[in-house]
């Protein structure tokens, strides 16, 4: 898929577990998600190549569902790929902010431990909060907190409990 996705100029990044995986720990996880910028205008094109490389989806499903909910999900065998459109400016800031970082099939674009740790403040599930916590203690000293806070200020407070929260997973790490 990442070579698909470089052909045909997709800004992407790998978020979800597999990327705090990257950025903590390992984890498991049932799925690869990731956070992708394709123009409407492309989309037909990158599904068709995909297609090719053994992806199961249905085309017109597909970009319905990523064109009117910024999301769609395709299957490579048992492997399920979630895509998230970076319609938030936060998101798309996590989107600019990813690294080009070897993975063990190639170079592969990753969300910073500061964007990971802002998606998954945002979901807020327990899963997400055990992330947190991962990414916190595997890059202590080094979250740019301030970075975190002004893309959070763009949707909510620092008043949020969640936000308080995670001020309390830095301090104490």
């Amino acid at each position: 898929m990442i070579e698909v996705l470089a052909v045909t100029g997709t800004t992407y990044a790998l978020i979800g577990g597999l990327a705090t995986g990257f950025r903590s720990r390992p984890r498991y996880t049932q799925d690869i998600d990731v956070l992708m910028d394709v123009p409407a205008i492309k989309l037909p094109d990158l599904l068709e190549r995909l297609q090719a490389k053994h992806f199961d989806f249905d085309q017109p499903t597909v970009i319905t569902e990523f064109q009117r909910h910024h999301l769609a999900v395709l299957w490579r065998g048992d492997v399920r790929l979630d895509w998230l459109a970076p319609v938030l400016p936060a998101y798309r800031h996590v989107l600019e902010t990813a690294s080009n970082e070897q993975g063990p099939a190639g170079p592969i674009r990753v969300a910073t431990a500061e964007g990971l740790i802002l998606m998954k403040l945002l979901a807020y599930r327990l899963q997400d909060q055990a992330d947190i916590e991962a990414l916190v203690a595997a890059n202590r000293g080094t979250i740019d907190l301030g970075w975190i806070q002004g893309e959070w200020e763009t949707i909510f407070t620092t008043d949020d409990p969640r936000w308080r929260w995670l001020e309390e997973q830095i301090a104490n790490a």
